[in-house]
Parts: structure tokens; sequence; C-alpha cells
């Protein structure tokens, strides 16, 4: 089913026929559930540490931070637009409506109703404000009025914010008195409280989706000398691409690849897990992953910095163990109270 065309596309991509094939063929097989075995509860598979055995991990981190390279790993390539789906939908059953009312107060957090009732709080509020006036438009006014499909098509076209188009990275996700903070702030503020070397450098790696490179960098411009004066700390800051060659295939109902108007074929690109290429490149001691979008305000941050600590420094903790253990083993006259403690420290710590 494929054409030299195709084949041209796939070379370029660095996958190979065998690989679209066997994609296919999962396609058409379907997935198999995963078996469990029992949840995983602190009797079976979690650790769960006091508040002191936590704080000693979260100082043995801090302590040999100073032996020991760091940086965060941030996927940041998924774009904002199914964040906006429900206004999408929305949009589409109002468009014909020239006043859309909310006729009920019964609604869910994750619904056109809920984001226009509390629009206001929103961080991105204020610059969806001045977008609306630059263009002769008043949002109180629209507001009363119930000319929801407008403000909504500010929000999220390119006549206003263009939200739909941008990465979750640059998206206005927590509001503070004075300023609004987009997600890749957040990063910025929380990893200089936990990634930060003794020459005050902080290493942050993000992917990033091509189309959105020039726009990541614009902003890192505006906004890097605001978080570098704060925390007293020097960004370093890289960026890399999802890989084609973990691209997935897309087909239609019968399995067969979906074509573009121009006859190529159609790619999506892969999930979170494509990404291990990108992280296997980074030549670091300890790296830190966290989501573009799985953070808290400043403010709620102090547990989060906290544990990532202690997680650092429990991780060290067993690396320092695991290499005394092998020194211990490659002797030829081990101690059998050698031996014991290595068996002891396998059971309890995995």
């Amino acid at each position: 089913m494929l054409n030299p065309s195709d084949l041209n596309q796939l070379q370029q991509k660095g996958i190979s026929p065998v690989e679209i094939d066997n994609q296919i063929k999962n396609f058409i097989r379907g997935f198999p559930y995963v078996s469990l075995v029992k949840a995983c509860t602190p009797q079976s598979g979690l650790k769960v540490f006091d508040k002191t055995y936590a704080k000693n991990f979260a100082e043995y981190y801090s302590k040999n931070l100073l032996f020991n390279s760091v940086i965060k790993f941030v996927p940041a390539s998924g774009a904002a637009s199914r964040m906006f789906s429900h206004l999408f939908s929305w949009c589409e059953e109002n468009r014909n409506s020239e006043v859309q009312q909310i006729t009920s107060d019964n609604y869910d957090f994750n619904s056109a109703e809920y984001f226009l009732k509390n629009i206001r709080k929103f961080a991105f509020f204020d610059n969806l404000k001045l977008k609306l006036h630059d263009a002769g438009y008043d949002i109180e006014e629209l507001l009363n009025k119930h000319n929801y499909a407008l403000i909504i098509e500010f929000l999220l076209n390119e006549r206003g914010l263009n939200y739909a188009k941008l990465p979750k990275a640059l998206i206005k996700f927590h509001k503070y008195a004075g300023l609004s903070r987009t997600a890749l702030d957040e990063h910025l503020a929380e990893t200089a409280q936990y990634c930060k070397n003794e020459n005050n450098e902080v290493h942050i790696h993000f992917t990033i989706s091509p189309e959105h490179i020039e726009k990541f960098e614009t902003h890192l411009k505006s906004v890097l000398p605001y978080f570098e004066k704060k925390f007293n700390a020097k960004y370093n800051i890289t960026h890399s691409v999802q890989k084609p060659s973990t691209d997935t295939i897309a087909v239609d109902e019968n399995n067969e690849p979906f074509r573009n108007n121009d006859g190529s074929l159609l790619f999506r690109p892969g999930g979170h897990g494509a990404l291990i290429h990108n992280l296997n490149e980074i030549n670091t001691d300890i790296v830190f992953v966290k989501n573009i979008d799985n953070l808290a305000p400043e403010s709620l941050s102090e547990d989060t910095v906290f544990y990532k600590k202690v997680l650092a420094g429990y991780l060290l903790y067993i690396r320092f163990h695991v290499y005394e253990y092998l020194r211990l083993l490659e002797n030829e006259s081990i101690e059998d109270d050698d031996v014991a403690k290595i068996t002891s420290f396998i059971i309890s710590e995995f």
C-alpha cells in the first residue's frame, strides 16, 4: 500500500516500512489491557518516610548538590487546543445565536458555563480584556449582554490571544498581585528552588514543537531578567524537538493509511513516552522530570520543593549504597557480615 513517494516520506522521518506495517497491525489487533496484580500500598511497593527521615533525605540532597550535576526535563511540546475543546463545542452549538444564555447553574468544572461564570478569575483575563478593548469592545458590556461567543473567539483565535494555537507553556496559568505567570514562568520559579548549583546556575531542558520555538525564545528573553534577579540565578535553558521517527501513522476506519489533500501520509506525534529518546541524550547525574502544566503557584510550592529534595536525596542514598556494595562484591574475600548487609539492603530497598 506504500508508493515511492510514501517511501521517500518515511525515509525523511527515519521510519522503516516494517515499523509502519507493525503500527497498522497493532491498530487491527488492538492493544491488550494491562494485567494488574494488586494495588500499590505502603505494605507493598510504596516507600513512606516520616518527617524526620524526609528532612534527612532533603538535607542529604542539598549537601550533595555540590558533587552532582542537576537538570529539570520538561515535556512542553503539547498544544493547548485540548484545554479549550469544551469552548469550541459550545461555540459550534451557539454560532447562530446573537445572544447566548447560560440557562442553568448546574454545570461542571469542564464546561463553557463554568468558564464564563468565572472568567474574571483566570490569569489571562486582563490580557483578554485589553485585546477586546483594542478591537473596540468592552468585555464587561459583552458579558452583561451575554455575547459570550465573541469573548471566546477573542480568547482562542488570531483576532485575540490565539490561545488555541499556543503551546500550554505560554498560556497564562496563575494570577498574582499586579501580574500573571505562564506555565513556563512557573517552571522557572520552581526549578530555581531545588536545582540551583553552587555557581547559582539553573539548568532546564524543554521539549518544544518546531513551530513554537521562536515564541518560546521571545518569551524567555522577556521574563528571564526578572527571575534571575528574584532568585539570584543564572538560567541555562536548552530545548529539543520530539523526533519524527517516533511519529505514528494515522489510519481511517478501515485501518488504511489516511492521506492529506496532497496525497502524503498523515502522521501524529507520539505521546510523552516518545520523549525517552530526548531524555536519554541528556548527560546529567540527576534529572527531575515534570510536565509543563503540572505545577502550583509559587505561594504553594513549599511542599513541592521539599519533596523534590526528599526524592533526590533518597535517590542519592540508594546510589551511594549500590556503588559501595558493588565494590564489596568485587572483593574476593568478602565477609559474611557484608553479604548479610547487602541482602538486607536489597530486601528493604528493592
